[in-house]
């Protein structure tokens, strides 16, 4: 019954008296109790985590991108040639300024609206990207977390703190974190697999404006025993140079 555990704190167990029987078991097992809480609350954090929210500054980037645009020079018509010998009669003409000024007028909207809109497409595109990439990786998260054999530890409570979700049978290991300090752009996070043969980087980890981390999909290193992340130089270390602020043992199945 343990199998379901994943599934059950995901709200997929479609089956009612499979439901039925697993809450049963549930009532006299602290084993997987304490496995679906654990992987309850890792589910709303990472529901938290992937929320995805337009960029606040949007318009005033493209305000500003089109603002740098070149525009093309103007085509002013020569002005026609007036017969006769004396000179022109010289006459205001309330509509002369506006007839003078309307091709450059259209050249300058022109200009602006096909930079808008080749900008907004780039921007339409990247975001798409990144839509993809969010659905890819919650795709990934959920098969692990509704794996059978998904574990789960969290870090003590402290100033900062992480959980780690593992499935073998997936090969893969979900980690989220809350509570990191912003850093300056010379340092960043960086995520570990430490072992006995030694640490392998798990990726680089940006938290938002709250502290906490997206969540992070990699495969699981054999002999693996332990995660945790340390402050390294922008770009990332091959090794840790700096203690870990969080450690974590790896749920083994």
């Amino acid at each position: 019954m343990h199998a379901l555990a994943g599934a059950y704190a995901l709200h997929a167990i479609d089956d009612d008296g499979e439901l039925s029987l697993f809450e049963e078991h549930l009532s006299g097992c602290a084993e997987c109790a304490q496995e679906v809480r654990g992987l309850a609350e890792t589910a709303t954090r990472l529901g938290r985590a992937v929320a995805v929210e337009p960029p606040p500054a949007l318009r005033e980037r493209i305000m500003a991108e089109i603002g740098q645009v070149r525009q093309l020079p103007p085509v002013v018509a020569p002005s026609p040639r007036l017969q006769g010998s004396g000179p022109p009669a010289r006459r205001r003409d309330p509509l002369a300024g506006w007839l003078r000024w309307r091709p450059r007028l259209a050249a300058a909207l022109t200009a602006t609206a096909v930079a808008a809109a080749v900008l907004l497409g780039v921007v339409a595109v990247r975001t798409q990207a990144g839509l993809d990439e969010l659905r890819a990786t919650d795709r990934e998260v959920t098969a692990v977390l509704a794996a059978p054999d998904a574990r789960s530890a969290t870090a003590p409570s402290g100033a900062a703190g992480g959980t780690v979700v593992v499935s073998r049978s997936q090969g893969k290991m979900v980690f989220v974190a809350s509570g990191l300090a912003s850093l300056p752009d010379s340092r960043t996070y960086q995520l570990w697999q430490i072992g006995p043969a030694g640490a392998r980087s798990a990726g680089l980890l940006r938290p938002d404006g709250t502290g906490h981390i997206s969540p992070v999909v990699s495969a699981t290193v054999d002999g693996a025993t332990t995660v945790g992340v340390t402050v390294e130089p922008a770009g990332g270390s091959e090794q840790p140079t700096t203690q870990p602020l969080l450690l974590l043992d790896l749920p083994q199945a």
